[in-house]
Formats: structure tokens, sequence, C-alpha cells
């Protein structure tokens, strides 16, 4: 199956092979994206499987912030126009093949974490070519000392 992937303004659009309509990606806001980022990172660390889902939900829908939390939180289940088009018209592969370009779209990555998921064939080898990308960006991001250190300690 082959899948591509063209920004077209500033959305994403997602074409999947044998399926006649694009899914159409809208950025979000850069906090949302780190909180997205933040709870796939922790997930193979404990978070639950309903935080990943959100996170993916969020990927490819978008989100509101919660007023009283500040949380990020997906859309209602009504407004959550491509992850219901994926629950009804596609199978799990192909869904993933939405899902995992979308939010390696959101990151720090942008269309590089797109293009390694897709280079790395899609799926499983895919997702790890890409989070391994992931992983790298946010180390280079990262500080390498302490805030509380200075060149006189």
């Amino acid at each position: 199956m082959t899948i591509t992937a063209d920004k077209v303004g500033r959305d994403l659009h997602i074409t999947l092979e044998g399926v006649p309509d694009p899914f159409v990606i809208r950025p979000l806001p850069g906090r949302a994206g780190l909180q997205m980022t933040d709870t796939y990172l922790q997930f193979s660390g404990g978070n639950t499987t309903a935080d990943m889902l959100a996170a993916l939900q969020i990927a490819v829908d978008g989100a509101r912030q919660n007023a009283l939390t500040g949380v990020w939180e997906p859309l209602p289940e009504a407004e959550q126009t491509n992850y219901n088009r994926i629950g009804n018209e596609l199978s799990q592969e192909e869904g993933n093949d939405i899902l995992m370009p979308a939010f390696f779209w959101q990151t720090a990555l942008g269309m590089d974490g797109v293009r390694q998921y897709i280079e790395g064939g899609g799926g499983l080898t895919g997702t790890l070519k890409a989070t391994g990308a992931l992983a790298a960006r946010l180390g280079r991001l990262a500080p390498r000392t302490s805030p509380k250190a200075s060149a006189t300690d």
C-alpha cells in the first residue's frame, strides 16, 4: 500500500492508495503538540492506552484546552472527523498509516517525521524509524547542563 503526504498551505494531506479522498490534518497549537509528544514518550513508561489513544485523536483532529486544568483534550467525538473516518473506512493497518504520520507531523519533527515514517515503509518499522529520529531531535533540544550550573561551579 502506498502512502503519500504533502503539506498544503498549513495542513498535512495524507493519501492512501485506493482511498479516494485524502485525510486533512490541521496543525496543533505548539503547547498541545508538546503535551501530545510527552504522552507518546511516556506511554512506554506506564501511561495508559487511553492516554495514547487521546494523543492520537488529538494528532488527527485537534484539541481543546480544558479551562480548569489547562490540559489539552481531544475534541468531542462528534467533531473527530478524521478519527471517525479512520474507524469507519479503514483497516487497522491502514488506520495506523494515517495516525502515525499525523502524530509525527505534529511533533518537533514536522515533515521530517512524516518522511521518516513513509521511507521506513510505514507500520512498525516506519514508527520505530521516526521515533528514533524524534528521540534524537529532542535529545539535541534538551539542555546539556543543569539550568542552575554556571561557569563558576
